[in-house]
């Protein structure tokens, strides 16, 4: 009579065990050291071998030849053992033996000797399924039971059993075994029936079993049976209803190059072949995850056919690691929204649809909305920003442009399904970094970046320049923070054109009705770069700009925003000085709020000695608070600190009122590099715009 494998294979040692080394181990040196406890407790989830290591420690208790790891086999005892008649091993269901009649029964016969064997060994499977009241039952046999019993419990749900239960047991938690091992337990077992098997479907089955080294078995058994004593990778797949990998490397691949005919035939090839939808996002995500491990792990080994493997690769190296995160994080997010759509085709397609329509923004664009005039009249304008050695052409027009180094183009788009905008968006993409010395780069993505560019901000706006505007007179200037006016820099006036094809005449660029929609000027006259600043300065008087920005051209001239912000290293040693307080705390790992509170105040005293804080007595509540993370960072760092506290006005300059002034000059330098850039002067004399509001972050 035929035997599944499942139980024609089952290890009847601990050398033919899979896997569970750690279990094997530990109770193979009990054996042998004698040191035998009288009740074990093995947990996991279903098919890793509890039942089968409890059954291998009953043999090894009771062989004749003694209490060993290493059973005869061949005894009578060992025999009866594995045919499941030894009459000392008492396996008991505890799914069908519930109630607390059941123990007691069971324990009623405890006190009695074993009949044949060495220990009468109690194998209670599915342990949790016993009622309270049974648990309470066996509390106390079970802590102190006669020296020939031995306890045995088996579950998958160790957190139902009670605490008092545990306590009482040596508790062994099994692992689920890895698709490794599993797939060379199946070829060895193939190979001893002589059962042809590709090795992509052994692969598959392993990883189907989910770490069950029985599922595992089970589904053999039904592959070679659905293909008539042969194990085919196709013939596996038809029978789990999984989809070919390629397909989905071919999705993943047309969502990243944003071909949405390739998508859409795929998904109907989805439909026609009326597959598990489910199932599909969930090799989609597990591609995903493989891609992205690819990428940081090359050298992560495949268990693939050579084409399946080269295919991964490539496709690793092709796809950034933001869009992967991208890629997961949508597909994860559309597997728990499969029960709320009203089919899970329906769910699935628009998962789908959602790979396609977004995608990470790169670290040369920045995305901003447009003005309200504009987004009335332009449902979507694009402005491309080329900074180019040589002579650039404009799309669609090609207007050559002799004068300037940079060339902006405008058209109307409609929105489109990869828009997916909530409102008309600019998109400001930078072409060619190819620029002098003397120009700034807006690069969001470098770390000498002056502007940090935000999409979920404002950042770069075209702001209407109103029609009805009154015009300003050559002594007008328009200040929205700090104006920048450099030394002999004559103001111009600022007066909005009344109609665009003047300035576009003026310039040699040509647009037609269609391609530039906009009636006046007005609606793009002035470019604003703004940001979320940190610190709002206050407007300081016009004299006062002005020799604000005489002193710092001339102190900064050869200095970037950054550096002007960057802190002057400190020694930090001797006595307390302003500068080595500021350079201390802004360079600890003190939190954002102790950091705030400490900037308010001055550190005078003994570095590594007596330390005297002076700060406004309105922080003195505040301070109470935060008192100890500044007292225990400063003792972290010098030990033999003392540190008070002095509640009381500061005369002298604090950190705060120095780093407003550092910003403050960062603020005048970047608008006077602004003013120099080729580019922005090219915007303000084409368009007649001005730069307003430049804020630093």
């Amino acid at each position: 009579m035929y035997q599944v494998l499942a139980r024609k294979y089952r290890p009847r040692n601990f050398n033919e065990l899979v896997g569970q080394n750690h279990v094997s181990r530990a109770l193979t040196s009990a054996l042998e050291r004698g040191r035998l406890h009288h009740a074990y407790l093995f947990t996991g989830t279903r098919g890793v071998g509890k039942t089968t290591i409890a059954r291998i420690l009953a043999k090894c208790l009771n062989c004749e030849t003694g209490v060993t790891s290493t059973p005869c086999e061949v005894c009578p005892t060992c025999k009866a053992v594995n045919e499941g008649r030894f009459i000392d091993l008492i396996e008991i269901d505890a799914a069908s033996r519930t109630k607390v009649e059941d123990t007691r029964e069971l324990l009623d016969n405890v006190p009695y000797a074993p009949t044949q064997g060495r220990f009468k060994v109690y194998l209670i499977d599915e342990v949790h399924m016993l009622s309270t009241h049974s648990f309470n039952a066996l509390l106390k046999t079970l802590e102190e039971p006669p020296e020939h019993v031995k306890f045995l419990f088996a579950t998958t749900d160790p957190q139902k059993l009670p605490i008092t239960v545990i306590s009482r047991c040596l508790q062994f938690t099994l692992r689920p075994l890895a698709v490794d091992e599993i797939t060379e337990h199946l070829t060895h077992i193939l190979n001893q029936e002589h059962i042809q098997a590709e090795q992509d479907a052994i692969w598959q089955i392993a990883e189907s079993a989910q770490g069950s080294v029985r599922d595992a078995l089970s589904l053999t058994d039904q592959a070679i049976a659905y293909g008539q004593g042969e194990i085919q990778h196709q013939d596996v797949k038809e029978m789990l209803g999984l989809i070919d990998r390629t397909i989905i490397y071919d999705l993943v691949l047309a969502i990243h190059q944003n071909q949405k005919q390739r998508v859409s035939e795929l998904l109907m090839q989805f439909r026609q072949q009326a597959l598990d939808v489910s199932l599909v996002l969930d090799q989609l995500i597990s591609t995903l995850h493989e891609l992205a491990l690819l990428q940081y792990l090359p050298d992560l080994s495949l268990k693939y056919s050579a084409e399946i493997n080269k295919k991964i690769m490539q496709l690793s190296q092709l796809i950034s690691a933001q869009d992967l995160q991208l890629y997961y994080q949508v597909a994860c997010k559309g597997r728990a929204d499969l029960q709320l759509a009203v089919t899970q085709e329906q769910g699935f397609e628009m998962c789908v649809l959602r790979l396609l329509a977004f995608r990470p923004l790169q670290p040369n664009e920045v995305l901003v909305s447009a003005p309200q005039s504009v987004q009335q009249q332009a449902p979507q304008v694009v402005v491309q920003a080329a900074v180019q050695n040589a002579q650039p052409q404009v799309e669609e027009y090609q207007a050559p442009v002799a004068e300037i180094q940079s060339v902006v183009s405008m058209q109307i788009q409609e929105p489109s399904s990869d828009d997916f905008l909530d409102e008309p968006m600019l998109e400001v993409t930078e072409l060619n970094s190819t620029v002098s010395s003397d120009q700034i780069v807006f690069d969001p993505a470098s770390e000498d970046a002056l502007f940090d560019l935000d999409e979920s901000n404002d950042d770069i706006n075209a702001v209407t320049n109103s029609a009805d505007q009154e015009e300003a007179s050559s002594d007008d200037f328009l200040f929205d923070e700090i104006a920048p006016l450099n030394d002999g820099l004559e103001a111009e006036t600022v007066k909005p054109q009344d109609d665009l094809a003047i300035a576009a005449q003026e310039d040699d660029l040509f647009l037609s009705q269609e391609q530039m929609p906009i009636e006046s000027v007005s609606e793009v006259a002035t470019v604003k770069v703004v940001d979320e600043p940190i610190l709002e300065l206050e407007q300081p008087s016009f004299e006062e700009k002005r020799v604000a920005v005489e002193t710092v051209s001339a102190q900064n001239s050869g200095l970037m925003p950054q550096d002007i912000l960057r802190l002057t290293p400190q020694q930090l040693e001797g006595d307390w000085t302003v500068e080595k307080w500021e350079y201390w705390f802004r360079n600890s790992t003190l939190t954002p709020a102790v950091q705030e509170l400490a900037q308010q105040g001055v550190m005078t005293g003994q570095i590594d000695g007596e330390s005297l804080f002076h700060i406004p007595p309105q922080y003195e509540q505040l301070l109470n608070q935060l008192q100890h993370a500044l007292e225990q960072a400063l003792k972290n760092e010098w030990p033999n600190t003392h540190f008070q506290v002095k509640y009381a006005e500061v005369e002298t300059t604090t950190p705060y009122s120095m780093q407003n002034q550092r910003k403050e000059k960062a603020y005048t330098r970047a608008s006077e590099l602004l003013h120099a850039e080729a580019a922005v002067k090219d915007l303000l004399q084409n368009f007649d715009a001005e730069i307003q509001n430049i804020q630093l972050k």
